[in-house]
Order: structure tokens, then C-alpha cells, then sequence
């Protein structure tokens, strides 16, 4: 580690040796006396499934490392959440041969998605479940623990019979255990979705920047009361990059844990999916797992409500689409930026303005003088826009 950053031979080098110590501690049993313990892992049962889970698990979209997920396993990382969009579905590969090849597919929960566009078209179900057998294939697995119809931005989108009707099918051939569905506008999905009692899991932007959103925070609620088990994304609002913003470059440490506490903090989250791509964020994020109170330092980060505005994590409201006169996908956008300059996962922000459906996207910014679309929680959508173009992924 140089300054907090790898450097290309850290990248390559790091995770092949420790993957090889990871594995030979694996099998001398060491490992368990070299990591301090400061009391059991805290665990929550996943809703109606009854599947008990560490509350911190692993978002695997930004990993691209085996030894990561190695290590991230040693340490007490159980449910590993992936989908067929990541990497082209080389995510689900790496994810299916990691398993495979530590030989843990009963000791671990997991998850996958499939995107299904034109979701109310007469062959959505038929698209649907071959994607998913797409995905079993990558993964070299006969089924998966949590199916997730993924990215549904409305309820008709939501409540559409080809994909439910898929998933139903799907469960019933033992190809997953258990159906979810993943969000970002979690109080209509929520809402849609709770009446027909047919989700097990549902997989839901949370973190600080929403504390303010009583309403957003009481739905998730009550639908945990309902039995539907709660999985937390987005839990530290983009992470600790912040190239873009009125934030300094590189958060401090004690800002994630702070923020994953945050989160987990309600108990009506049974576990996170941390999208940690490093050892270090690795480390960071599963020093949480035996201990929810703050620090001091976690308590002052907190404490400073500028964090807020100047994070400008786009809520996924959609109210910005109203004054845009193109009636351009601009949440679309903003998960895009997020993708391209916080995660620095180009190939998934191109894979973002690909898929929206909500409206046209960053082609048809262009012809406007300034942009007019404004945002009611802070985020600079122009600037924004802005550097997506300079990025040239139109």
C-alpha cells in the first residue's frame, strides 16, 4: 500500500499471495488464532426465510480479486450477492468458481439478479428464466439461495406477471430458494409489491443521507414487520471516493464504519452488501460485525450534518424528471456518475444508460442551454451530466 492507494504491483501481486496464505491458514486452522475476536458475530434472521445471516455480507459487483472473496469468507462473510449484469456476467463466473473451488456451497447464501427489460411483453417470463439458467450455468450451481428480479424502478414494472411468474416457476423447480426483488425507490416497489405476498427478500437503498425520510425508513419497516427479510445497498452512500464533490477526495476511515453502522443500526436490517473491492475496505467494513456502538471519531462524523449535502447521493426520487423538458432518465444518470466516478466501474455505468427504460438518456442531453432539471436533495445534476459526457459514455 502506498499512501492508502495499490499500485499495480500491490493489485497483482498482493491478492495472489494472500489467496495462497488465505488458503494454507485454511487448512492448518490458524487463521482463527491470528484474527482478534472481540465476541460473537452479530447475526439477524433474514425475514420469512428463516436464514440466519452475519449482518455484514458481501456486494461482489466491484471485486474483480478471487482472494478477496477468499478472505472475506475466513473472516465470517457467509451470503455473497452478485447478478448477471456485473462484469458481463464474469462476476457470477468468479463468484461460481471461488465457491466451487473452497468447496463451501452449503456453508454460504447465494444471490443473484436478472434485469429483464420490457418486463410487460409476452416473453418476459420465457426471457427471464433463460437468463437465469444463464446465470446457474456461470455459477456452476443446480440453484441459488435468493433470486432477485433486479432493478425495478416502478410499481408496474414491480407488479408485472412475466417476471413474477418466472420467479414463481423457478422456485418451484428448486433453482432458488427463495425470490427477491432489489430497488432504488423503495416506498413505491414497497408498497406495490407487500399486497401480493409473494417476495421473500427485498434488496433496498439504505444510509445516512435518507435519515431525514420518515417515510422511506417506516415502509422498509413495515415490511420487515410483514416477514419480508431486508438486505441494505448503497449503505455507505457511494463510498469513500469522492473526486466530484465538495467532500475531500478520500473520506477518513472512521466515515464508513460510521455510516455502516448507521444502517445496521436498525434492526429491522437483517444484513448489508458492502461493495468493498480491497482488503483494506474489506477489513474496514467487517470490523463492524461484533459491535454496533460508535466510536468517538464515528460519533463526530456523524455529528456533521454537512455531510449530507455535500455527499450528493442522488435519492432516486425521480422528482428531477418534471423539470427536465426531454423527460431525460436522470436517476438513470446519477447512478451512472456513481458507478463511473465513485466506484470507477465504467463498464457497469455504460451498462446503466443502456438499460434505463424510464426515459430517454445521456444522448439526448445536449441541445438545452443550461440544464434545468434540479435537484430537491442537493445533488448537482448539470455537473454531473456534465462529466458523464467527458467520460463519453453516451
Amino acid at each position: 500500500m502506498n499512501n492508502g492507494e495499490w499500485n499495480r504491483r500491490d493489485f497483482i501481486v498482493k491478492p495472489i499471495l494472500w489467496a495462497g496464505a488465505a488458503g494454507v491458514l485454511g487448512r492448518t486452522n490458524l487463521l482463527a488464532d491470528t484474527t482478534p475476536a472481540a465476541g460473537p458475530l452479530l447475526e439477524r434472521t433474514l425475514g420469512k426465510t428463516g436464514l440466519k445471516l452475519p449482518i455484514v455480507s458481501m456486494g461482489v459487483m466491484n471485486a474483480d480479486v478471487p482472494g478477496i472473496l477468499h478472505r472475506a469468507y475466513e473472516l465470517g462473510i457467509r451470503h455473497f450477492d452478485t447478478a448477471a449484469v456485473y462484469q458481463n456476467g464474469r462476476n457470477e463466473e468468479m463468484v461460481g468458481n471461488v465457491v466451487k473451488e473452497m468447496g463451501i456451497r452449503d456453508k454460504v447464501i447465494i444471490a443473484t439478479k436478472q434485469v429483464i427489460r420490457g418486463s410487460i411483453q409476452p416473453d418476459a417470463k420465457k426471457r427471464f428464466i433463460e437468463g437465469v439458467e444463464a446465470s446457474l450455468r456461470r455459477l456452476q450451481m443446480d440453484h441459488v439461495d435468493i433470486l432477485y428480479h433486479h432493478a425495478v424502478d416502478s410499481a408496474d414494472h414491480a407488479t408485472a406477471e412475466g417476471p413474477i411468474e418466472a420467479l414463481k416457476t423457478l422456485k418451484k423447480e428448486g433453482k432458488t430458494r427463495f425470490i427477491g426483488i432489489s430497488t432504488h425507490n423503495a416506498v413505491e416497489i414497497l408498497n406495490a409489491v407487500m399486497p401480493l405476498n409473494v417476495f421473500d427478500v427485498a434488496l433496498l437503498t439504505i444510509n445516512y443521507t435518507m435519515a431525514h425520510d420518515t417515510e422511506k425508513l417506516a415502509i422498509i419497516e413495515k415490511a420487515a414487520k410483514s416477514g419480508i427479510g431486508i438486505v441494505a445497498m448503497k449503505t455507505q452512500a457511494g463510498g469513500t471516493v469522492r473526486p466530484d464533490s465538495k467532500l475531500p477526495k478520500e473520506l477518513p476511515p472512521e466515515s464508513q464504519t460510521a455510516l455502516l453502522k448507521w444502517v445496521l443500526n436498525h434492526d429491522f436490517v437483517t444484513t448489508s452488501i458492502p461493495g468493498f473491492s480491497t482488503y483494506e475496505h474489506l477489513e474496514q467494513d467487517f470490523s463492524v460485525v461484533r459491535n454496533l456502538a460508535y466510536t468517538e471519531a464515528e460519533k463526530r462524523f456523524l455529528a456533521d450534518k454537512a455531510f449530507v449535502a455535500q455527499a450528493e447521493f442522488c435519492q432516486q426520487c425521480g422528482q428531477c424528471r418534471e423539470d427536465c423538458p426531454k423527460r431525460v432518465d436522470v436517476p438513470a444518470l446519477m447512478r451512472s456518475h456513481m458507478y463511473a466516478v465513485q466506484y470507477r466501474n465504467v463498464s457497469m455505468a455504460r451498462q446503466m444508460l443502456a438499460q434505463s427504460n424510464a426515459g430517454p438518456g445521456l444522448s439526448a442531453c445536449g441541445s438545452c442551454e443550461s440544464c434545468r432539471a434540479q435537484c430537491r436533495h442537493h445533488v448537482q445534476i448539470a455537473r454531473k451530466v456534465q462529466q458523464l459526457k467527458e467520460l463519453n459514455l453516451a
